[in-house]
């Protein structure tokens, strides 16, 4: 059996990065992390640290569901909302830990 995300003769390199991120950004890649920004969750909850885990669930439920543009061709950029603010998503593989890494930026509020 073939594993889809290994790239072919027929599927591009960017097509099986973006295999791969997708794989990664939909929680189906056990060695994935994900990383949010403390400054994130003090945005989407200000007053209530205790709900970060609500705001976790929130951004990964958006990031799950966003769109990516056509200059994003390996998937592994896209902005989206939460809340009213626009985060962005940025999927990351880092050499020395072989894990992909997402960080989250709040680009300002909406």
């Amino acid at each position: 059996m073939t594993d889809p995300n290994i790239a072919t003769a027929t599927t591009s390199r960017s097509e099986a990065v973006a295999l791969l991120n997708d794989k990664a950004r939909m929680g189906r890649d056990k060695t994935a992390k994900t990383m949010f920004t403390t400054n994130l969750l003090a945005t989407l909850n200000p007053e209530r640290t205790d709900l970060d885990l609500a705001a976790q669930a929130k951004i990964v439920a958006a990031m799950r569901n966003c769109t990516f543009s056509a200059d994003s061709p390996e998937r592994d950029m896209a902005w989206f909302e939460v809340d009213g603010h626009r985060v962005m998503m940025k999927i990351d593989l880092y050499d020395a830990y072989p894990v992909k890494v997402y960080s989250f930026q709040i680009s300002g509020v909406a």
